[in-house]
Protein backbone atom coordinates (compact mmCIF):
# COMPACT_ATOMS: atom_id res chain seq x y z
CA UNK A 1 0.00 0.00 0.00
CA UNK A 2 1.44 3.46 -0.98
CA UNK A 3 0.33 6.87 0.31
CA UNK A 4 1.86 9.68 -1.69
CA UNK A 5 1.73 12.94 0.59
CA UNK A 6 2.42 16.33 -0.84
CA UNK A 7 3.36 18.78 1.97
CA UNK A 8 2.53 22.25 1.13
CA UNK A 9 4.98 25.12 2.28
CA UNK A 10 3.81 26.03 6.10
CA UNK A 11 4.15 29.90 6.33
CA UNK A 12 6.05 31.13 9.76
CA UNK A 13 3.41 31.22 12.34
CA UNK A 14 3.58 32.23 16.15
CA UNK A 15 2.98 29.28 19.58
CA UNK A 16 2.57 30.29 22.93
CA UNK A 17 2.38 27.79 25.58
CA UNK A 18 1.49 28.27 29.23
CA UNK A 19 1.18 26.02 32.20
CA UNK A 20 -0.80 28.20 34.51
CA UNK A 21 -2.04 27.41 38.25
CA UNK A 22 -4.61 30.15 38.87
CA UNK A 23 -5.11 30.13 43.07
CA UNK A 24 -7.66 32.00 44.78
CA UNK A 25 -5.47 35.16 44.79
CA UNK A 26 -4.33 35.76 41.21
CA UNK A 27 -5.19 38.53 39.11
CA UNK A 28 -6.17 35.82 36.67
CA UNK A 29 -9.12 34.17 38.25
CA UNK A 30 -10.70 38.01 37.95
CA UNK A 31 -10.37 37.81 33.77
CA UNK A 32 -13.00 39.27 31.72
CA UNK A 33 -14.89 37.07 28.84
CA UNK A 34 -12.55 38.31 26.14
CA UNK A 35 -12.37 37.39 21.89
CA UNK A 36 -9.01 37.38 20.19
CA UNK A 37 -7.80 36.68 16.61
CA UNK A 38 -5.23 33.60 17.35
CA UNK A 39 -6.94 29.56 18.30
CA UNK A 40 -6.52 28.77 21.81
CA UNK A 41 -6.25 25.39 23.38
CA UNK A 42 -7.43 24.80 27.27
CA UNK A 43 -6.44 21.86 28.45
CA UNK A 44 -7.64 20.98 32.72
CA UNK A 45 -5.49 19.39 34.92
CA UNK A 46 -7.53 20.68 38.07
CA UNK A 47 -9.97 23.35 39.36
CA UNK A 48 -13.71 23.73 40.01
CA UNK A 49 -14.39 25.47 36.59
CA UNK A 50 -16.80 25.53 34.01
CA UNK A 51 -16.39 27.16 30.60
CA UNK A 52 -18.93 29.22 28.24
CA UNK A 53 -18.09 29.64 24.63
CA UNK A 54 -20.83 31.69 22.74
CA UNK A 55 -24.06 30.71 24.53
CA UNK A 56 -22.38 27.69 25.44
CA UNK A 57 -22.13 26.41 29.35
CA UNK A 58 -20.25 23.82 29.87
CA UNK A 59 -18.55 20.99 32.99
CA UNK A 60 -14.98 21.00 32.95
CA UNK A 61 -13.31 17.76 34.04
CA UNK A 62 -9.63 16.85 34.51
CA UNK A 63 -7.83 15.95 31.18
CA UNK A 64 -11.27 18.02 29.19
CA UNK A 65 -10.27 20.27 26.18
CA UNK A 66 -11.53 23.18 25.26
CA UNK A 67 -10.77 24.71 21.72
CA UNK A 68 -11.68 27.95 20.36
CA UNK A 69 -10.94 29.65 16.78
CA UNK A 70 -10.61 33.45 16.27
CA UNK A 71 -13.36 35.73 17.28
CA UNK A 72 -15.38 33.06 19.40
CA UNK A 73 -16.39 34.53 22.66
CA UNK A 74 -15.05 32.42 25.43
CA UNK A 75 -14.34 33.03 29.51
CA UNK A 76 -13.41 30.57 32.19
CA UNK A 77 -16.13 30.32 35.46
CA UNK A 78 -15.08 29.54 39.23
CA UNK A 79 -17.24 27.66 40.98
CA UNK A 80 -15.26 27.49 44.10
CA UNK A 81 -11.91 28.83 45.84
CA UNK A 82 -9.92 25.64 44.61
CA UNK A 83 -6.93 26.11 42.98
CA UNK A 84 -7.12 26.14 39.10
CA UNK A 85 -4.12 24.55 37.15
CA UNK A 86 -4.05 24.14 33.24
CA UNK A 87 -2.45 24.00 30.07
CA UNK A 88 -3.20 27.28 27.58
CA UNK A 89 -1.54 27.27 24.17
CA UNK A 90 -2.54 29.91 21.69
CA UNK A 91 -1.61 29.95 18.23
CA UNK A 92 -1.89 31.96 14.99
CA UNK A 93 -3.91 30.66 11.80
CA UNK A 94 -4.09 33.23 10.05
CA UNK A 95 -1.08 32.39 7.92
CA UNK A 96 -2.03 28.75 7.25
CA UNK A 97 -5.58 28.48 6.72
CA UNK A 98 -5.36 25.32 5.41
CA UNK A 99 -3.69 23.89 7.35
CA UNK A 100 -5.50 24.71 10.24
CA UNK A 101 -9.17 24.15 8.05
CA UNK A 102 -10.41 21.29 10.30
CA UNK A 103 -10.64 24.52 13.31
CA UNK A 104 -11.66 27.31 11.18
CA UNK A 105 -14.31 25.28 9.38
CA UNK A 106 -16.02 24.60 12.13
CA UNK A 107 -19.41 27.01 13.10
CA UNK A 108 -19.42 29.36 15.83
CA UNK A 109 -19.98 28.02 19.19
CA UNK A 110 -19.85 24.56 18.53
CA UNK A 111 -17.65 21.50 18.51
CA UNK A 112 -15.81 23.43 21.39
CA UNK A 113 -15.79 20.65 24.26
CA UNK A 114 -13.44 17.60 23.76
CA UNK A 115 -13.32 14.59 26.43
CA UNK A 116 -10.86 12.24 25.33
CA UNK A 117 -10.57 8.78 27.37
CA UNK A 118 -8.46 8.97 30.12
CA UNK A 119 -5.41 7.20 28.57
CA UNK A 120 -5.42 9.39 25.75
CA UNK A 121 -6.03 12.54 27.91
CA UNK A 122 -3.23 11.28 29.93
CA UNK A 123 -1.04 11.46 26.60
CA UNK A 124 -2.21 14.93 25.61
CA UNK A 125 -1.12 16.14 29.01
CA UNK A 126 2.33 14.79 28.95
CA UNK A 127 2.61 16.68 25.25
CA UNK A 128 1.40 19.79 26.93
CA UNK A 129 4.26 19.78 30.01
CA UNK A 130 6.56 18.48 26.87
CA UNK A 131 5.47 21.62 25.24
CA UNK A 132 5.68 24.15 27.93
CA UNK A 133 9.36 22.97 29.31
CA UNK A 134 11.04 21.82 25.89
CA UNK A 135 14.03 24.35 25.03
CA UNK A 136 12.94 26.84 22.71
CA UNK A 137 15.42 26.15 20.11
CA UNK A 138 14.87 22.60 19.65
CA UNK A 139 11.78 23.24 16.80
CA UNK A 140 11.85 19.85 15.61
CA UNK A 141 10.78 18.90 19.58
CA UNK A 142 8.31 21.36 19.61
CA UNK A 143 6.93 21.03 16.56
CA UNK A 144 6.12 17.67 17.30
CA UNK A 145 4.70 17.78 20.59
CA UNK A 146 2.83 20.80 19.06
CA UNK A 147 1.13 19.00 15.99
CA UNK A 148 0.89 15.68 18.24
CA UNK A 149 -1.51 17.86 20.31
CA UNK A 150 -3.74 18.89 17.09
CA UNK A 151 -3.82 15.31 15.98
CA UNK A 152 -5.59 14.23 19.01
CA UNK A 153 -7.67 17.62 18.84
CA UNK A 154 -8.97 16.33 15.37
CA UNK A 155 -9.93 12.93 16.20
CA UNK A 156 -11.53 13.98 19.15
CA UNK A 157 -13.92 16.85 17.70
CA UNK A 158 -14.80 13.20 15.43
CA UNK A 159 -15.29 11.04 18.38
CA UNK A 160 -15.59 12.67 21.71
CA UNK A 161 -16.97 15.74 20.79
CA UNK A 162 -19.18 16.81 24.22
CA UNK A 163 -22.23 18.93 23.15
CA UNK A 164 -24.64 18.72 27.08
CA UNK A 165 -24.59 21.84 28.45
CA UNK A 166 -24.49 22.65 32.47
CA UNK A 167 -27.69 23.25 34.23
CA UNK A 168 -28.72 26.00 33.32
CA UNK A 169 -32.21 27.26 33.29
CA UNK A 170 -34.51 27.51 30.37
CA UNK A 171 -35.38 30.84 30.78
CA UNK A 172 -31.38 32.21 30.61
CA UNK A 173 -30.67 29.97 27.39
CA UNK A 174 -33.68 31.89 26.10
CA UNK A 175 -32.19 35.32 26.64
CA UNK A 176 -28.84 34.21 25.46
CA UNK A 177 -30.29 33.03 22.33
CA UNK A 178 -32.27 36.43 21.84
CA UNK A 179 -29.12 38.21 22.36
CA UNK A 180 -27.22 36.46 19.56
CA UNK A 181 -30.21 36.97 17.12
CA UNK A 182 -30.42 40.14 18.06
CA UNK A 183 -27.41 42.17 18.94
CA UNK A 184 -26.83 44.37 17.00
CA UNK A 185 -30.64 46.29 17.22
CA UNK A 186 -30.70 45.81 20.89
CA UNK A 187 -29.52 49.44 22.56
CA UNK A 188 -30.01 48.71 26.22
CA UNK A 189 -30.68 45.98 28.80
CA UNK A 190 -34.12 47.49 29.42
CA UNK A 191 -35.44 46.33 26.21
CA UNK A 192 -34.43 42.51 27.47
CA UNK A 193 -36.26 43.19 30.60
CA UNK A 194 -39.18 44.09 28.35
CA UNK A 195 -39.03 40.83 26.18
CA UNK A 196 -38.59 38.61 29.03
CA UNK A 197 -40.79 40.28 31.22
CA UNK A 198 -38.24 40.18 34.37
CA UNK A 199 -36.86 43.08 36.35
CA UNK A 200 -33.10 44.41 35.80
CA UNK A 201 -31.97 43.39 39.26
CA UNK A 202 -33.52 39.34 37.98
CA UNK A 203 -31.44 39.58 34.97
CA UNK A 204 -28.53 40.74 36.27
CA UNK A 205 -28.81 38.14 38.97
CA UNK A 206 -29.19 35.16 36.27
CA UNK A 207 -25.70 36.30 34.41
CA UNK A 208 -23.77 36.61 37.83
CA UNK A 209 -24.59 33.14 38.93
CA UNK A 210 -24.42 31.67 35.41
CA UNK A 211 -22.04 33.09 33.59
CA UNK A 212 -20.23 35.35 36.05
CA UNK A 213 -20.38 38.93 34.29
CA UNK A 214 -23.19 41.52 33.85
CA UNK A 215 -25.48 41.24 31.18
CA UNK A 216 -24.78 44.79 29.51
CA UNK A 217 -21.21 43.27 29.39
CA UNK A 218 -22.28 40.27 27.32
CA UNK A 219 -24.20 42.43 25.22
CA UNK A 220 -21.49 44.52 24.56
CA UNK A 221 -18.61 41.89 23.62
CA UNK A 222 -20.95 40.43 21.19
CA UNK A 223 -21.12 43.65 19.41
CA UNK A 224 -16.86 44.13 19.75
CA UNK A 225 -16.23 40.54 18.45
CA UNK A 226 -18.95 41.38 15.04
CA UNK A 227 -17.20 44.61 14.64
CA UNK A 228 -13.93 42.46 14.45
CA UNK A 229 -15.45 40.17 12.05
CA UNK A 230 -16.39 43.12 9.97
CA UNK A 231 -12.67 44.77 10.10
CA UNK A 232 -11.34 41.45 8.89
CA UNK A 233 -13.58 41.49 6.13
CA UNK A 234 -11.99 45.44 4.93
CA UNK A 235 -15.48 47.28 6.71
CA UNK A 236 -14.30 50.45 7.40
CA UNK A 237 -14.33 51.78 11.24
CA UNK A 238 -17.60 53.30 10.86
CA UNK A 239 -19.45 50.73 9.14
CA UNK A 240 -18.08 48.25 11.74
CA UNK A 241 -18.95 50.55 14.33
CA UNK A 242 -22.94 50.96 13.22
CA UNK A 243 -23.47 47.59 12.03
CA UNK A 244 -22.53 45.83 14.83
CA UNK A 245 -25.16 47.81 16.88
CA UNK A 246 -23.45 50.77 18.68
CA UNK A 247 -25.14 54.45 18.07
CA UNK A 248 -22.43 56.39 19.62
CA UNK A 249 -18.99 56.37 17.77
CA UNK A 250 -16.73 57.84 20.24
CA UNK A 251 -18.06 55.14 23.04
CA UNK A 252 -17.56 52.61 20.47
CA UNK A 253 -13.66 53.45 20.00
CA UNK A 254 -13.06 53.37 23.40
CA UNK A 255 -14.56 49.93 24.32
CA UNK A 256 -12.88 48.92 21.60
CA UNK A 257 -9.65 49.93 22.82
CA UNK A 258 -10.69 48.81 26.15
CA UNK A 259 -11.15 45.20 25.29
CA UNK A 260 -8.20 45.04 22.47
CA UNK A 261 -5.36 47.24 23.80
CA UNK A 262 -5.75 49.16 20.29
CA UNK A 263 -7.77 51.50 18.29
CA UNK A 264 -10.18 50.06 15.37
CA UNK A 265 -7.99 52.23 12.97
CA UNK A 266 -4.90 50.60 14.12
CA UNK A 267 -6.16 46.61 14.51
CA UNK A 268 -7.81 47.26 10.38
CA UNK A 269 -4.07 48.39 9.57
CA UNK A 270 -2.51 45.51 11.65
CA UNK A 271 -4.35 43.17 9.73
Amino acid sequence: MTNHLIIEPIQRFSINANKLNVTSQSPARHSMPHIHDVCEIYVNISGNVSFMVEKNLYSIQPGDILITKPYEYHHCIYNDDSDHLHYWIMFSTSENPKLFDFLLKKRRGTSNHIRLPKNTADQVIALCEQLTTVNPENNITSIHCFFEILAYIEQGLQKYNVSNETNMPENVSNILNYINKNYTTVKTIQELTSVFDVSIATLERYFKKYLAMTPKRYLEDKKLSNACKLLRQGCSVTAACFESGFDDYSHFIAAFKKAFHTTPLKYKKNI
